[in-house]
């Protein structure tokens, strides 16, 4: 008898689990909760095991090396769109095109002015002061670049022997000639951009045609003996319909620099002896 195989049918083992589960609904609530510190206190250690690997995980993932702050992501695409932009203009042969100068360097220490802002010029245009003037090879049209020289910020407006005026891209007298350009593509969408006096720019006359998305890049145009390589300006953070033209888009570009925050500023300017020839 005590060999005897017992053999419980699934309606057997199904009703004995319903009769369980109900006795454990109508138990009182003291005796539910003993149960249940029962159950956490046999089982617990065990279900722990995977939880602990988890939150390990989690903190591992947190401190990975991969993790950068902001403005470390915003040097590194700044520097990733330049390069890209640089490939490309290899590729099209740009340079020759252009018709640059081949004696003039690639913005090359040589070729670059650091400056410091000594001031803003008012309160309603968007213009800085800065410490170099005509002395320091410093003409009016040449490009300004941010301090890290990855960014376009503005344009010489006017120059004295000591000191220069920095027209911002984002004053509403400033335009500039950019073309516009989406990663994995070849394609240059070319227009003008101005400022609107605010801390961005805008782009217009672009036909609804053209596919302008939200991400793309804005570069600035290269221009013989002032900027012999594209670069980058900002992103355009907006695109719809021109309410004055239903026909051509209305884009704003964000800056791709906080002009906010420039302390000096990198002025290209062409080679010294080159400059004292044609002087």
């Amino acid at each position: 008898m005590a060999g005897r195989n017992i053999h419980l049918s699934n309606a057997s083992i199904f009703s004995s689990f319903l009769v369980a589960g109900l006795v454990l609904f109508f138990l009182p609530k003291p005796l539910t909760s003993k149960a249940s510190l029962f159950f956490h206190d046999t089982f617990g250690p065990i279900l722990q095991i995977g939880r602990d690997s988890r939150m390990e995980s989690g903190r591992l993932e947190a401190n990975s090396e991969d993790v950068v702050s902001g403005s470390k992501y915003r040097q590194l695409w700044k520097d990733y769109k330049n390069l890209y932009a640089q490939r490309m203009a290899l590729h099209e042969e740009y340079e020759r095109l252009a018709n640059i100068r081949s004696g003039l360097p690639q913005l090359s220490k040589e070729a670059l002015i650091m400056a410091t802002i000594t001031g803003t010029v008012s309160n309603y245009s968007r213009e800085l002061m800065i410490n170099k003037g005509s002395d320091a090879f410093v003409r009016s049209g040449q490009f300004v670049l941010s301090e890290q020289n990855d960014a376009v910020i503005g344009v010489i407006s006017e120059v004295s022997e000591t000191a220069a005026k920095v027209r911002l891209i984002t004053d509403t007298m400033q335009t500039l000639e950019i073309h516009i350009r989406r990663d994995g593509t070849d394609t240059d969408i070319r227009a003008m951009m101005i400022g609107n006096g605010t801390d961005t720019c805008d782009i217009s006359m672009i036909d609804r045609q053209r596919d302008v998305r939200e991400g793309d890049t804005v570069y600035a145009a290269a221009i013989p003996d002032k900027l012999n390589v594209p670069l980058v300006v900002g992103e355009i953070t907006g695109v719809c319909p021109d309410d004055r033209h239903p026909l051509l888009w209305k884009i704003t570009v964000r800056p791709a620099e906080d002009m906010s925050r420039l302390n000096n500023v990198a002025i290209i300017v062409a080679d010294e002896k080159l400059l004292k020839r044609k002087d």
